[in-house]
């Protein structure tokens, strides 16, 4: 009974004590020296009944952790309900309570390092730190069995001439009327050196110019469709121009009715979506305009890509 309310103290003891990271100083001093103060404490750490407890308690709370991060050093003070007999070679052991005390961290392993023959071996702690990057890449799939070439309309930029693009309906039909239409791959471009130009100078109510090419398309694909384009108008009277440009029968972008006049050139962007139809399709820009007017256009940079 006697040996386990004192077990039972120095547990109390033992769990009550809150320990400082690191080994403290007095403690190298001890463990250097041998010199030990006898106190109260000292005299539970080292009472045969307990000695055993005390020693696996200061083994740990007096090893010194070494980690991979920076260190932080601590000052805690720690409560110890601290209860230890004197018995004597005769006479019945006998309990004297020694009530709650306190005693700062630098008892605790100063008494610690009196009862342990060797200083126990460090503790290595490796901690890291793992970043994660995340990589998001959009692929635009078409259709299955599909695949979208790298390049959708061909000579878009007319830096090369004008193949593949072919003219067509041209109305007043040319070359009867070549005096007053005019068509092709001139300058300047959009940002480079060339673009196709379509000019009217017709004494007609009508003119219209086709330019068509056939592009390959991933039937059911939906797709984008851009280019720039200008006009410019030179007659006084009362006039409407259009440039709309067509995949087949759907209209994928337009100018907006003109009644301006000029030069200078300013180039406008146009835009569109569409969704294919079957895996190719006409590409035309249609030039129309109305009310005996004379009137220049130029398109460029005409581009298709999967949406």
């Amino acid at each position: 009974m006697f040996l386990t309310t004192s077990l039972f103290a120095l547990s109390a003891l033992l769990h009550q004590a809150v320990a400082a990271p690191g080994v403290p100083e007095v403690e190298k001093r001890a463990i250097a020296t041998g010199a030990c103060n006898h106190d109260n404490l000292y005299r539970s750490f080292v009472d045969p009944r307990t000695s055993a407890s005390a020693s696996s308690f200061c083994s740990t709370y007096i090893q010194s952790t070494v980690t991979t991060a920076a260190t932080t050093t601590q000052t805690v003070t720690a409560t110890v309900t601290a209860g230890a007999a004197k018995r004597g070679l005769e006479a019945p052991a006998e309990k004297r309570d020694l009530g709650a005390t306190t005693y700062p961290a630098s008892r605790l392993s100063s008494a610690c390092s009196c009862i342990l023959t060797a200083k126990p071996t460090p503790t290595t702690v490796y901690t890291s730190t793992t970043t994660q990057t995340a990589t998001v890449t959009t692929t635009v799939n078409a259709p299955a069995g599909c695949t979208n070439p790298a390049t959708i309309v061909k000579n878009g930029d007319f830096e090369n001439g004008l193949a593949p693009w072919t003219v067509a309906n041209v109305i007043p039909p040319y070359p009867e009327y070549a005096q007053y239409e005019s068509f092709g791959v001139k300058s300047p471009g959009y940002n480079s050196a060339n673009a196709f130009t379509v000019t009217d100078n017709a004494a007609s109510s009508y003119f219209e110019l086709d330019l068509t090419q056939t592009i390959p398309l991933c039937a059911g694909q939906k797709y984008k469709f851009a280019a720039e384009f200008y006009m410019t108008d030179s007659h006084d009277t009362p006039k409407q121009t259009y440039l709309t440009f067509y995949v087949d029968n759907t209209q994928v972008a337009a100018s907006q009715v003109s009644d301006g006049k000029g030069p200078p050139i300013v180039w406008t962007p146009l835009s569109g979506t569409f969704t294919a139809g079957g895996s190719s399709a006409t590409l035309k820009a249609s030039f129309v305009a109305t009310d005996y007017l004379g009137v220049t256009w130029g398109i460029d940079n005409v581009v298709i890509t999967p949406a």
